[in-house]
């Protein structure tokens, strides 16, 4: 049937279930909101002489008599599958403004549908599904880490994400664009798994061996790490997805003084780092120390005289994630005070003092705690 895959192009979701007579079940897009299920038979093809069309029960409880015949005029009348689904449709919409139809989707066709879905998801190893008993809600988990998935009963989004423990790549394209159905979002997920399994080795070796400050309580969507140093140094660590064992991606946070002593030492020791040895290791040789500060002991009480202060929070705003989701990363100067600021609370607040000044896309004024000198960098919009 050379016509079929003109048909297909146009009609995705309309099956070629028998050639001997030539028989399509499925679904016919009506808009972007609408489907229909039928079934076209066409025993004398490519003519649609004795051709009949048979539709879901909602249809046809819905229209009775008067549709059928408008459907039977429809097939005497075109010459070919093509134009007489073209018709059909345009007649569908035509009933639907009519009768100011909300849905015309037949629940029956969809599980169906989702069931046979569900078996070729089946198939790919390894992956577990685990379903609502409507099969509305579809829990797909590989590795321990999962996507849920919600059926909309749209034509162009028949899926949507519900939720995900998968991280956002930029190299990648959204995991929503690729999931058009069940089976492509298990590959997806498995793929996608598989690539980022180096870094969560990484990440964990991380966890397990520094003082995260963050995230507080790491997932597997975080794919960074904030470690603390010293009250006044933090470094972000940011992994590269396409290769575990490339220098990573490290910010140094901090006081000024603090931050640019590291940055030098950093640079210095750049050419030890070496993809056969662990993440630890070659943080411990880029800073040039021997250990890498740990998180105080929970168990142990608070003493008065304790010096470090391990409150990360911002001095202005008082939490520690912004609503845009940054962290503090701005700290002041002083040795005394070393408050930490998110950079966007320490811009609107010097903006709002008169007086202050600007000089090479920074802004200096007197820090909100200690009224010692502080700048920061003004991100334009």
């Amino acid at each position: 049937m050379n016509e079929y895959e003109e048909l297909l192009k146009w009609y995705p979701q309309l099956i070629l279930i028998s050639e001997n007579p030539v028989t399509l079940h499925g679904l016919l897009n009506i808009n972007n909101n609408y489907q229909i299920e039928m079934k076209l038979k066409v025993p004398k093809y490519p003519s649609l002489k004795h051709a009949t069309v048979h539709f879901g029960k909602k249809i046809s409880l819905m229209y009775g008599t008067e549709f059928s015949v408008k459907i039977n005029d429809l097939l005497r009348s075109t010459n070919s599958i093509m134009s007489f689904l073209n018709q059909l449709q345009k007649l569908m919409e035509t009933i639907i403004k009519e009768k100011h139809v909300d849905t015309i989707v037949d629940a029956d066709w969809f599980d169906n549908y989702n069931l046979e879905e569900l078996k070729s998801v089946l198939l790919i190893p390894d992956v577990n599904i685990y379903a609502s008993s409507g099969l509305e809600i579809i829990k797909l988990t590989y590795k321990d880490i999962s996507i849920k998935l919600k059926q909309t009963k749209s034509y162009n989004n028949p899926w949507i994400i519900v939720s995900s423990d998968l991280p956002e790549q930029r190299t990648l394209p959204a995991l929503e664009t690729c999931i058009s159905t069940l089976t492509e979002a298990a590959e997806a997920l498995k793929t996608r798994v598989d690539s980022l399994e180096n870094i969560w080795i990484d990440l964990r070796d991380i966890d397990n061996n520094c003082w995260v400050i963050d995230p507080v309580k790491p997932k597997p969507s975080h794919l960074y790490r904030r470690i603390y140093i010293n009250p006044a140094l933090s470094l972000l660590i940011t992994p590269d997805p396409s290769s575990s064992e490339r220098l990573q991606e490290i910010k140094v946070l901090g006081s000024d003084n603090e931050v640019a002593k590291c940055q030098n030492t950093i640079t210095e020791n750049l050419e030890n780092w070496s993809g056969d040895r662990s993440i630890i290791e070659n943080l411990l040789d880029l800073l040039d120390i021997d250990e890498l500060p740990r998180p105080p002991d929970e168990n142990r009480p608070v003493q008065p005289n304790d010096g470090i202060v391990d409150d990360h929070e911002c001095c202005i705003c008082f939490s520690m994630e912004s609503d845009s989701g940054e962290t503090p990363s701005e700290v002041c100067n002083n040795e005394k005070c070393q408050r930490y600021f998110h950079s966007s609370c320490l811009l609107q607040w010097l903006q709002v003092v008169a007086g202050n000044q600007i000089f090479f896309d920074r802004i200096h004024g007197f820090c909100p705690n200690c009224n010692t000198n502080i700048s920061c960098a003004i991100v334009s919009n």
